[in-house]
């Protein structure tokens, strides 16, 4: 049966899978779940498993993908989406960990920074494997329309961490900590969503 997948996608899914693993760390480490605890057997599970699971993926994907291709193209995007949550959401609760700040304007300065860096990455990835065709170049202009794009993103991202995590604030039972990242993930959908269609249809295109 026709597979889409090839062997450049299983292993750039294997190095998402180990970057998603990577940032997965502080983000357990801030939060600390009970059944969390760092050691080196969790590390090695995180750094075997997701990567795995990363392949499956794929390999499904790639199968869909065959009768679908556009199926296969959301689902790379999707890796990459993945990938850079996992790296902006890590970048937000390392600076959230190290100057133990969990509420109120520095929480929105460390999203943006941590936004930065992951849409910086997220460009690249997108750029030369999610969207690729040929003759994708990297170019100043295309970065631009790329940041500009998901500029709404990142403003509505912000709002939303702060409405939850200072107007509304943390429940009764629930650590500053985790309301925090609840807050994070509750931008993800929609963010993932206009992102996906405004690469697609502008930046991409």
């Amino acid at each position: 049966m026709q597979n889409l997948a090839s062997k450049k996608d299983y292993l750039l899914v294997s190095i998402i899978g180990l970057i998603f693993a990577a940032f997965a760390v502080p983000i357990l480490e801030n939060i600390h779940p009970d059944f969390w605890r760092l050691s080196f057997v969790n590390l090695v599970a995180l750094m075997i498993g997701v990567p795995l699971f990363a392949n499956f993926s794929i390999w499904i994907a790639g199968l869909i993908g065959a009768k679908h291709p556009s199926i296969f193209q959301f689902a790379k995007y999707a890796a990459t989406g993945a990938m850079n949550s996992f790296t902006d959401i890590g970048i937000f609760n390392l600076l959230s960990l190290v100057f133990q700040v969990f509420a109120g304007g520095l929480l929105v300065v460390f999203n943006v920074i941590s936004f930065l860096v992951a849409v910086t990455n997220s460009y690249f990835w997108n750029n030369l494997w999610a969207f690729k065709k040929n003759g994708s170049q990297l170019g100043i202009s295309q970065y631009f329309r790329f940041l500009a794009t998901t500029i709404g993103g990142v403003a509505v991202g912000s709002a939303i961490v702060y409405f939850i995590t200072t107007i509304i604030g943390a429940p009764s039972g629930i650590s500053p900590q985790l309301w925090e990242n609840i807050a994070k993930l509750a931008a993800v959908p929609t963010t993932v969503l206009l992102n996906y269609f405004g690469y697609k249809l502008f930046v991409f295109k």
